[in-house]
């Protein structure tokens, strides 16, 4: 017979934390559901009495109680969640904004820690790392064949620590050695914002955390200054984060003291309501505003775009959103780990809630409803409740936010079981290094090179020879058949190369057929902005 180990201890601490919850329930609102709550618990620990006696083989507790607190939380509904000790110290550092380290975006390409780009203002900027160089060295130490978790142990640190990282770069014969101080890095989630023409911003938004709010006045003032008129908000792929920040970017459009979201739990205890005046915004704009949506724009994102909507202040274009409209609250577990729970709904201006059906569902269901087009039928609205916008027009709730103007996006690759290939090994970027010397100086600013630079049947063509060499067979079909796809990432990448983040997004979102679209439905959003903000007047 095979012992346990430990098993005195593992019972005993089980049964402390049983015994202590039971103690709470029977002491807190829930008292009504007691002698429930205590039966369910006493059938718990009867499983747990037996597997401890009779069990075949030692029980990792760790997992056991991991696994039985993702199930029991599986079945509440599709997102409260169990968040292990090293996912849920990501998440804190992913939405605090920050994070110790050198300021690098990277990947493993070839084996080869490589560098992506460097953060603007980080320690790898400030000592002029540059994209395409290879880290094969950290602290005299190889780091060919590292995986990425080995790279965010090795370079992260405390601020005012230092790593040496020895770098291979295409041009110079032999590695150098670079000696970086670590600082604090922001996470930004502002991924990109532009001028697009004299007239019209761009800004894209990839989550909402603790910056978001600062980071888009500092956008907002920055395209102002370049006399910004009408603003592209995308919050496309955008999966929300927090509910706060979601209130402060509506309210950077929404004026007066109007409600922007309001939340309603079982108990009352979770009831809130947020306004547009709340949080001490800077300013109020009154320009036209379109917001663009699909289905993986969720939970924050449908707040402002819900807002957005209800008082008719801007145009939204795109997709179905995803249709999340619930709250969670993050607990901590006292071992680094934590549970996301459910603790309300939340509710736009005109009292939708936008959460799709979940009850019944499998998650694999629930997740695989959002391939589904459907909602795109004017006939399936029939079954969905209805309401009124400020200005009188009928929305509808239970299934993500609807946009005013529905276009689906159709400027994804043609044959992507090629282009997955060509994108995973990073082929683009590899690429357009390759051709980033020859380029250097030859176009006095990004503008120039974006109406000049045009990929040629002839670069193409290398690009198909580069992608045979690794292993990436790419024929002459599929070149024609995907040539506007490969063309547009090519050039974006080159792009990057040349004038950094910004000329990357420009190139690949004017090859964006919804953006494309958006630009036309400005005369409508400027109409709707005008008819909305002077009903805010009366």
């Amino acid at each position: 017979m095979r012992y346990f180990k430990r098993p005195s201890v593992v019972l005993a601490t089980l049964l402390i934390v049983l015994t202590a919850l039971v103690v709470f329930l029977s002491n807190s609102a829930l008292a009504q559901g007691r002698e429930f709550t205590q039966r369910h618990f006493q059938k718990l620990m009867k499983v747990i009495q037996l597997t401890q006696l009779y069990y075949v083989e030692d029980v990792d507790w760790d997992t056991v109680v991991e696994g039985a607190i993702s199930g029991m939380l599986a079945d509440l509904d599709p997102h409260s969640v169990y968040i292990p000790p090293k996912k849920a110290e990501e998440n804190k550092e992913s939405f605090q904004g920050k994070y110790e380290g050198i300021g690098i975006e990277f990947d493993i390409i070839d084996g080869y820690l490589t560098v992506v780009a460097p953060i603007p203002g980080s320690p790898s900027y400030e000592l002029g790392l540059q994209s395409g160089d290879r880290i094969i060295k950290i602290d005299g130490e190889s780091a060919v064949g590292i995986t990425h978790d080995e790279v965010r142990r090795r370079l992260k640190g405390p601020k005012g620590t230092q790593v040496t990282v020895t770098i291979l770069r295409e041009g110079m014969d032999e590695p150098f050695d670079v000696t970086i101080t670590r600082a604090e890095i922001p996470i930004y989630t502002i991924t990109t914002s532009f001028m697009v023409d004299d007239s019209t911003g761009y800004v894209a938004i990839n989550r909402f955390a603790a910056t978001t709010s600062r980071e888009l006045e500092k956008a907002l003032s920055n395209l102002e200054k370049q006399n910004m008129r009408r603003l592209v908000l995308d919050l496309r792929g955008n999966p929300g984060g927090y509910l706060d920040q979601a209130v402060r970017v509506a309210s950077k459009f929404i004026p007066g003291h109007q409600l922007i979201v309001y939340t309603q739990g079982r108990s009352g205890q979770m009831d809130e309501q947020y306004f547009s005046d709340q949080f001490n915004r800077a300013k109020v704009r009154n320009y036209p505003l379109i917001v663009l949506i699909n289905r993986g724009s969720a939970s924050a994102s449908e707040i402002v775009a819900g807002a957005i909507q209800d008082y008719d202040r801007g145009l939204i274009l795109g997709t179905n959103s995803f249709g999340k409209g619930l709250v969670q609250k993050e607990f901590s577990l006292g071992d680094g780990s934590a549970v996301r729970i459910t603790t309300a709904k939340y509710y736009t201006p005109s009292g939708r809630c936008i959460q799709r059906d979940y009850k019944g569902k499998k998650l694999e269901e629930y997740y695989a409803e959002l391939q589904d087009t459907s909602w795109v039928d004017e006939k399936n609205l029939e079954n969905l409740p209805t309401y009124q916008t400020r200005g009188g027009r009928t929305v509808h709730g239970g299934g993500g936010i609807r946009p005013d103007v529905i276009v689906r996006y159709t400027s994804y690759s043609k044959v992507p079981k090629v282009t997955n290939k060509i994108r995973q090994k990073r082929l683009f970027f590899e690429f357009a290094g390759h051709h980033e010397e020859a380029l250097k100086g030859k176009y006095r600013d990004f503008h120039q090179f974006e109406q000049a630079f045009q990929v040629s049947d002839q670069l193409l063509k290398e690009f198909q020879r580069y992608c045979a060499e690794k292993d990436v067979p790419l024929d002459d079909a599929v070149l024609q058949k995907d040539r506007a796809y490969l063309a547009r990432h090519i050039k974006a990448e080159i792009a990057r190369k040349l004038f950094g983040n910004q000329g990357y997004y420009f190139v690949l979102i004017m090859g964006d057929n919804q953006f494309q679209e958006a630009l036309r439905h400005f005369p409508e959003a400027r109409k709707m902005a005008a008819l909305s903000l002077d009903s805010f007047r009366h």
